[in-house]
């Protein structure tokens, strides 16, 4: 089962399961206490979508944006107005952490808006952590039978991209740790190979031997890739749930009931345009298959 994966999926992914593994990564001893809205209402603004947002347990909002490759003054920009806008709708204080997989002598590190207005968010680089010495700490802790922690289980999905390390050698081993049993839960298993699965597509970069090898170990061991698709279909469901709800408590009309039904049938469309077929999916929710193509 192949289900093809950009490179921003797999930052959200490794956020939903590892957010407060990256606070540690960056430094910060804060806590998660929940996830906040990504969607910025704003008519200027077009629904801009922000690639997380974290409440921390001191009222602080911190925007954890990914960018794959250098930081240009642009991607610079669009952060600096996420964070501005962000601001005024939660009324909270706004802090901007971004993650790379680019080089800060190549990277654009802050930008302008005018001389008194400086935006300098804090960046993390992966090149710049040592990805063998972390890739040893941790098969010290699994020799030692030592439990791995959170931050571990992050590292795992994100070692091949740091420095000190041969991509495609190391992507192997992580794979391989990962595909031990006995070292993690199937919860705990299943949320590191489904981003492990999108880490093999990058690092195999258009290779198919490559990354059929990749997926002979990532696949063994665990349903990860169905639970994901029963997961995506149980949440979708419950979302259109409570929308539908919302709206028909507000304007009980049939003709507003049937106006949300489709808008709600376009939605779900839209999650599965990556997962299944243009054919499936009209058949699951009843749209055209025109309209599906069309989405």
């Amino acid at each position: 089962m192949y289900v093809p994966f950009g490179k921003d999926t797999l930052q959200k992914l490794s956020l939903i399961a590892f957010a407060q593994a990256m606070l540690a990564m960056m430094g910060d001893k804060r806590k998660v206490v929940r996830f906040y809205p990504t969607e910025l209402i704003i008519p200027t603004f077009r629904h801009r979508f922000m690639d997380g947002v974290l409440e921390l347990d001191d009222g602080v909002l911190i925007n954890i944006e990914f960018q794959t490759g250098d930081l240009t003054e642009k991607f610079l920009l669009r952060c600096a107005q996420y964070a501005v806008n962000l601001r005024v709708i939660s009324r909270k204080i706004v802090e901007t952490s971004i993650i790379s997989t680019g080089n800060r002598n190549k990277s654009k590190l802050i930008a302008f808006i005018s001389k008194f207005f400086i935006f300098k968010p804090k960046i993390f680089f992966y090149s710049e952590y040592d990805g063998l010495e972390i890739l040893n700490n941790i098969k010290d802790k699994i020799e030692n039978k030592k439990k791995l922690t959170l931050l571990d289980h992050y590292y795992l999905v994100f070692i091949p991209f740091m420095g000190n390390v041969n991509r495609v050698e190391v992507a192997f081993e992580v794979f391989r740790i990962a595909d031990n049993r006995e070292l993690f839960s199937a919860d705990e298993q299943s949320e590191i190979k489904k981003c492990q699965y999108v880490v093999a597509q990058i690092v195999a970069n258009g290779n198919e031997n490559l990354f059929n090898r990749f997926w002979e170990i990532i696949m063994s061991n665990n349903d990860f890739l169905v639970r994901y698709e029963e997961n995506l279909i149980r949440e979708t469901t419950e979302n259109v749930t409570q929308q539908v709800t919302q709206q028909v408590t507000e304007q009980v009309t049939e003709q507003v009931t049937e106006q949300v039904t489709r808008d709600v049938s376009r939605n779900i469309a839209k999650n599965f345009k990556d997962i299944l077929s243009d054919e499936e999916i009209a058949k699951r929710t009843g749209l055209s298959l025109e309209t599906v193509k069309g989405l």
